[in-house]
């Protein structure tokens, strides 16, 4: 398996979204006691703290990632035909002129689909998560404007992650048709 450092951030950023976001809820329902778990003089509890947040991010963010693979890609797709393009798409690319180039562009494009839909997933789940919390927990106008701030941050990321998408499909189209 080849695993490079930019996974953990690319399974990082949603999961450490997903977390900031429960953790403002929780500062506005609590902030005293947020505080003085994060704003601990003990230096090996912050470390711990952040070590834990990284970590829980990164492994939540991997999680997120799969399910969002799982319902926006997997489940939609027609698997015989998409495998059967995929394969022809591979192959005008590594036997044309400049494949290595067009390949890595490909792929940068695409983790960028990827990663998007998976940070779009994430702020649906913060979303659904403390208007949850706020029924059972608390509801005030702060937490009001936190769900707005992370709703309109969905709708931000929906419409980069629909730009990439078509961005990946006018590249896949023009190499269909220039090769």
């Amino acid at each position: 398996m080849n695993f490079d450092t930019k996974y953990l951030i690319r399974w990082g950023i949603p999961g450490w979204m997903y977390l900031f976001i429960i953790i403002a809820f929780y500062s506005i329902v609590d902030f005293d006691a947020v505080k003085s778990i994060i704003f601990n003089k003990n230096a090996p509890v912050i470390v711990a703290l952040i070590s834990l947040f990284i970590g829980a991010g990164i492994i939540l963010g991997n999680i997120i990632h799969q399910i969002s693979m799982s319902l926006g890609f997997v489940v939609w797709t027609k698997k015989a035909t998409y495998f059967r393009k995929e394969y022809e798409m591979d192959y005008k690319i590594i036997t044309g002129d400049h494949g290595n180039e067009i390949q890595r562009i490909y792929s940068y494009r695409l983790g960028n689909v990827h990663a998007l839909r998976a940070l779009w997933f994430s702020l649906l789940l913060a979303l659904l998560t403390i208007i949850t919390l706020s029924f059972f927990v608390k509801f005030s106008l702060e937490i009001g404007i936190l769900i707005a701030i992370v709703f309109i941050l969905k709708i931000v990321v929906l419409i980069n992650w629909r730009y990439f998408q078509n961005n990946l499909d006018y590249f896949l189209r023009k190499i269909k048709s220039d090769f």
